[in-house]
C-alpha cells in the first residue's frame, strides 16, 4: 500500500506537472499553483508534531510521502491535488464526511476570495482610498495586489498591510546545474533561513529558447516544472539544443514574494535524437495528365513511356515535438512492378490464370537491387511542408512511397525511421476510353465525399468521345463565393485539325442529390481550356466540347461536384441555404462491384491489393460509413506447404467509407481464399455483400 502511496506522491510533486510544460503558464495559472503549495504548506502544519517526531529534516520529499501515507493528512492534501492538476476546487460531495478534506477546501476557497495581506485600520485610509463609495465587494475587483478594504463608510481598493507577514524569503538566485551521463540534469538552488516553523514549499519553473545563442527575446511562455519540498529537482526530459532558464518560488501557507529573477541560461550537452516520423501519411487525390499538359508542380518520376501519366497529391501530419525543429521531408517512390512499366487490372479469375500459366522469374537480389535503383525516386521539400504533388507517375502501376523527416544538428543531417505507403495510381483509359475522371471528387476538403468513378444504370448511355480530342476535369473548387471547374482538352500529336481557333463548350448538371434542375449552358471559347463558374453542389455535370466547325468532333467528360457541408474556408464551414437530401421516394442501393486482386512478392512475402468501385444508384456517399473486408483459408493447393504453427486462417478488417483498396500482407501462396466485402451504412447495419474465390500464386523460394 505505501508503495502506491509514494508513487502517486512523486507523480503528482513531479512527473504531473508535465501537463502544465505543454502549455504556457498564464498569471492566473501562476496563482493556482501558488495556492496549491499553501494548501500543500497548510496541510503539513497541522501535522508538524508527528513530522517533527519522525523526521529529523522536514524540508524533504519523504514528509510529502509520509502525508500521504497517514489518513487525515492524505484527506487534508486531497484538495490541494486537485487544485495543482485541474486548476479547479474540489466539490463538496467529494469531501464528504472528510473533515480535513472540507477544511482544505474552504481555505483553497478563501484564497480566491481574499488576497494577501492585511487590510489596513480604516483611519489609515487616505484620499481616494477613503471615499464613501462602494468601489468594489471583493479582492478580485482591485487591480494588482491590492486588497477590498473597509475604510469606515464605503469598501476601496487599499494597498495591503502586513503583506509578507510570516511568508518564506525568496532563494538566491544562483543555481546550480549537474548533468549525468544519461543527460538527466539535477537542478539546485539555495534558500535563505526560514523566517517560520511552517514547512516551505518550492515552485519551479522554466523556459526555453532554441538558436545558437541564448535570447529572452525569443524564450517560451514561462510553465511549471516541479513542486517539492527539496531544494533540488532532477529533471529527465530536457531537450538538447535549448537554452533554459529557471526561476523558484517559496511558499508557505502564509503566501509567497514571488519567484526569483531568472537564473543563468543552461543548454544540456547531449546529443539531439534524430526526428520522428510523420504521421498519416495518404494520397488526397489522383489526377490523368497528358503529355505537354502540367497542372501542378513538377515533381516527376525519372521517364515515363507513355504520354499519359498521373499526378497525385501526397498529404501528411507532422511528427510530434522532438529535440530539434524540422528542416523539410524526404520523400522516395518506385513502383512495384517487376516486367512491365504499365499494368491493367485484371478481374481475379484472369489475374490467377495468369499467375498460373505463365510462372514468373523474380529477379536475383543483385538485379533487384540494381532495377530498384534506377527506378526509385527522391525529393526533398521546400521547408517543413505538409503536401506534395508528385508527377509522372505510371497509370495503373502499384507504388511503395515513404516519407522522412528531416532536421539539422550544425552542419549534420539527422533522419527520421520511414514512414511507408503502398498505393496504386489511377489507369489510364487509353484502350476503353472514358473522361471521368476520380480527381474531380477530391481535394477540397479532407471531409469531401468521395463519388465512385462510373456511370449511373440510370443515366443515357455516353456518347462515343471522339477518338482524338479529348476533354479532362480538374477537381472542382470554391473560390469568389461559388463553385468552379476548369476543363482542358487536346488533340493528339498526330492529329491536328485545319481549325483549332474555335470551340463550343457546353454543360448542363444531369442528376443532383436536391433535384435542382438547369438548362444546358453553352460558351464559345479561342483556346484549349476554360473555367466554368457557378455550379451547383452535389451534381453529375455532363461537359462536352466540339470543334465550332466539326461538330461531330465532341468529347464528353463526367464532373461530379462536392456537397455544400464539404466545403472549408479557411477551417470555417459554409453557410448552405438548402438542405441536401437524397430525392424522396428513390431507393439507395449500395452495392460493392468488380472486386480484383493483383500480388506482388516484396522481401519474400505475398502483397495482395483488392480493389473495388461501388454501384452508383444513389449519389449520397455518406449513405456509406464504412466496409467490413474478411478474408478466410479454404485450403492448400500444395499439401507440403510448410504452414506456421499460428498463422491466421482468417481476419476480418474495416475500412473507411472513402477507401476503394485494401492491402493484405501475409496470404499464403499457393492456397485457395473465399473474400467478403460487405457494406457498412448508417448506425452500423451491414448492407450488400460481394464474395470472391481467389487462388494465391507460387512463389519461387529458390531465388530469394
Amino acid at each position: 500500500m505505501s508503495v502506491l502511496r509514494v508513487g502517486s506522491v512523486l507523480l503528482w510533486a513531479v512527473l504531473a506537472v508535465s501537463r502544465a510544460r505543454r502549455s504556457p503558464t498564464e498569471p492566473e495559472e501562476v496563482q493556482e499553483h501558488i495556492n496549491s503549495a499553501r494548501c500543500t504548506s497548510r496541510c503539513l502544519s497541522l501535522h508538524m508534531t508527528q513530522i517533527t517526531a519522525a523526521f529529523r529534516h522536514i524540508q524533504s520529499d519523504e514528509v510529502l510521502v509520509w502525508c500521504e501515507n497517514h489518513r487525515r493528512c492524505a484527506q487534508c492534501l486531497q484538495p490541494c491535488e486537485e487544485l495543482w492538476e485541474t486548476r479547479t476546487v474540489l466539490p463538496p460531495k467529494a469531501c464528504e464526511k472528510q473533515t480535513e478534506c472540507m477544511t482544505s477546501r474552504e481555505f483553497l476557497a478563501s484564497l480566491r476570495s481574499s488576497r494577501q495581506g492585511d487590510c489596513p485600520p480604516p483611519q489609515r485610509a487616505t484620499g481616494f482610498a477613503a471615499a464613501c463609495v462602494e468601489s468594489c465587494s471583493s479582492d478580485q475587483h482591485c487591480p494588482s495586489s491590492r486588497k477590498c478594504c473597509f475604510n469606515g463608510c464605503g469598501h476601496t481598493c487599499q494597498a495591503p498591510a502586513n503583506l509578507y507577514k510570516g511568508v518564506p524569503l525568496k532563494p538566491r538566485r544562483e543555481m546550480s546545474f549537474t548533468e549525468d551521463s544519461e543527460g538527466h540534469v539535477k537542478v539546485g538552488w539555495v534558500s535563505k533561513f526560514n523566517v517560520s516553523m511552517e514547512p516551505v514549499v518550492y515552485l519551479l519553473e522554466s523556459r526555453w529558447n532554441i538558436g545558437i545563442h541564448p535570447s529572452e527575446d525569443h524564450a517560451s511562455p514561462w510553465s511549471a516544472v516541479a513542486m517539492t519540498l527539496s531544494e533540488e529537482v532532477l529533471l529527465t526530459d530536457l531537450r538538447p539544443q535549448r537554452w533554459y532558464q529557471f526561476r523558484v518560488a517559496a511558499v508557505n501557507s502564509q503566501g509567497s514574494r514571488g519567484f526569483t529573477t531568472p537564473s543563468k541560461h543552461y543548454i544540456s550537452s547531449k546529443d539531439p535524437s534524430p526526428p520522428e516520423p510523420p504521421m498519416n501519411i495518404r494520397v488526397s487525390n489522383q489526377t490523368l495528365n497528358w503529355a505537354g499538359l502540367q497542372l501542378m508542380p513538377k515533381v516527376t518520376e525519372r521517364s515515363s513511356e507513355s504520354g499519359t501519366t498521373v499526378a497525385v497529391l501526397l498529404n501528411w501530419e507532422p511528427p510530434s515535438e522532438g529535440d530539434l525543429l524540422i528542416r523539410n521531408y524526404r520523400i522516395t517512390w518506385m513502383p512495384l512492378h517487376v516486367h512491365t512499366a504499365h499494368k491493367h487490372t485484371h478481374s481475379l479469375q484472369a489475374n490467377a490464370q495468369r499467375l498460373h500459366k505463365n510462372k514468373q522469374k523474380w529477379p536475383t537480389n543483385s538485379h533487384r537491387q540494381e532495377q530498384k535503383k534506377k527506378e526509385s525516386n527522391t525529393v526533398l521539400t521546400a521547408g517543413a511542408q505538409n503536401e506534395l504533388w508528385v508527377q509522372g507517375l505510371l497509370p495503373g502501376t502499384p507504388y511503395s512511397l515513404s516519407v522522412q523527416s528531416v532536421a539539422y544538428w550544425g552542419q549534420k543531417r539527422l533522419k527520421s525511421h520511414r514512414a511507408q505507403l503502398v498505393f496504386t495510381t489511377i489507369p489510364n483509359a487509353d484502350g476503353d476510353f472514358s473522361n471521368e475522371l476520380p480527381s474531380s471528387s477530391s481535394s477540397l476538403s479532407p471531409s469531401s465525399p468521395s463519388y465512385p468513378s462510373v456511370s449511373q444504370p440510370d443515366s443515357p448511355v455516353n456518347p462515343v468521345p471522339s477518338e482524338k480530342l479529348r476533354l479532362e476535369a480538374a477537381a472542382p473548387h470554391y473560390h469568389d463565393n461559388q463553385l468552379q471547374v476548369k476543363v482542358y482538352w487536346k488533340w493528339p500529336h498526330h492529329f491536328r485539325p485545319k481549325h483549332q481557333d474555335l470551340y463550343i463548350l457546353r454543360w448542363h448538371p444531369h442528376t443532383c442529390i436536391n433535384n435542382v434542375t438547369s438548362k444546358e449552358k453553352m460558351t464559345t471559347v479561342q483556346g484549349t481550356h476554360h473555367t466554368i463558374k457557378g455550379l451547383h453542389f452535389a451534381c453529375k455535370y455532363r461537359v462536352s466540347v466540339a470543334l465550332k466547325a466539326v461538330p461531330g468532333s465532341e468529347a464528353v467528360a463526367w464532373v461530379m461536384t462536392p456537397t455544400c457541408s464539404s466545403i472549408s474556408i479557411r477551417g470555417k464551414a459554409l453557410a448552405c441555404n438548402t438542405k441536401e437530401r437524397l430525392p424522396a421516394g428513390r431507393k439507395v442501393v449500395l452495392r460493392p462491384e468488380q472486386l480484383t486482386a493483383d500480388f506482388y512478392q516484396l522481401n519474400g512475402t505475398l502483397l495482395s491489393t483488392f480493389r473495388w468501385r461501388m454501384s452508383q444508384h444513389a449519389l449520397d456517399p455518406g449513405a456509406v460509413e464504412g466496409f467490413q473486408f474478411t478474408w478466410t483459408l479454404q485450403s492448400e493447393l500444395k499439401s507440403d506447404v510448410d504452414r506456421p504453427e499460428h498463422a491466421l486462417i482468417s481476419q476480418t478488417q474495416t475500412i473507411a467509407s472513402t477507401q476503394r483498396s485494401v492491402t493484405v500482407r501475409g496470404l499464403q501462396a499457393g492456397s485457395v481464399y473465399q473474400l467478403q466485402l460487405q457494406v457498412l451504412t448508417a448506425g452500423g447495419r451491414k448492407g450488400a455483400a460481394v464474395s470472391k474465390t481467389i487462388h494465391t500464386p507460387t512463389i519461387n523460394t529458390s531465388l530469394l
